[in-house]
C-alpha cells in the first residue's frame, strides 16, 4: 500500500478527503470565483502494488467544483469511465511529489510532468490562485 498521511492515495477515501478540504479552504473560495467546470485529476504509471489494485492503469479523480466550492467527487479505478471538461495528467510519482511539496505544480506544468489532458490553459491561467489552493487542499488531504 502506497500511503500519504493516514490514507492511500489514490482512493476514494482520498477524494472524498480532499473534497472536504477545498470546501474548508476560503483561499480557494476566493480565488475560484468563476470557475465553472469539474476537473479530473488522472493517475497514470501506477506502481506495481497500484497496477494489482486498479489493473486499468490509470485512475481518475472528478473534483466538480464550482464557484469556489466541491460540490462532489467521483473517483474511477479506470480513468477512461470518467469525463470532465478540464483533465490534468501527470504520473503517479509527479503527483506524489506535487502532494509532498517536492514539486510546484506550475513548474510540472512547464515541464511537462503535468498535463492539461482536456480544456482551455488560457482558462486555466485565469486562475492561477486557484490552483495554487487547489494543490494546498489535496497536501491537505494528504496529511
Amino acid at each position: 500500500m502506497t500511503k500519504v498521511g493516514n490514507v492511500e492515495f489514490p482512493s476514494k477515501e482520498w477524494s472524498e478527503i480532499f473534497c472536504k478540504k477545498i470546501n474548508e479552504n476560503n483561499n480557494y473560495k476566493n480565488a475560484a470565483k468563476g470557475w465553472k467546470w469539474p476537473l479530473m485529476f488522472k493517475v497514470i504509471k501506477l506502481p506495481e502494488d497500484l497496477q494489482k489494485k486498479y489493473p486499468s492503469g490509470t485512475i481518475g479523480i472528478k473534483a466538480d467544483l464550482f464557484e469556489g466550492q466541491c460540490r462532489g467527487i467521483e473517483f474511477y479505478d479506470d480513468a477512461s469511465k470518467g469525463n470532465a471538461d478540464f483533465v490534468l495528467t501527470a504520473e503517479y510519482n509527479d503527483w506524489m511529489k506535487i502532494l509532498t511539496g517536492e514539486l510546484n505544480p506550475v513548474t510540472a506544468i512547464l515541464q511537462g510532468k503535468l498535463k492539461l489532458e482536456k480544456g482551455s490553459m488560457a482558462t486555466v491561467m485565469r486562475f492561477p490562485s486557484a490552483a495554487v489552493e487547489l494543490v494546498k487542499s489535496a497536501q491537505e488531504a494528504s496529511k
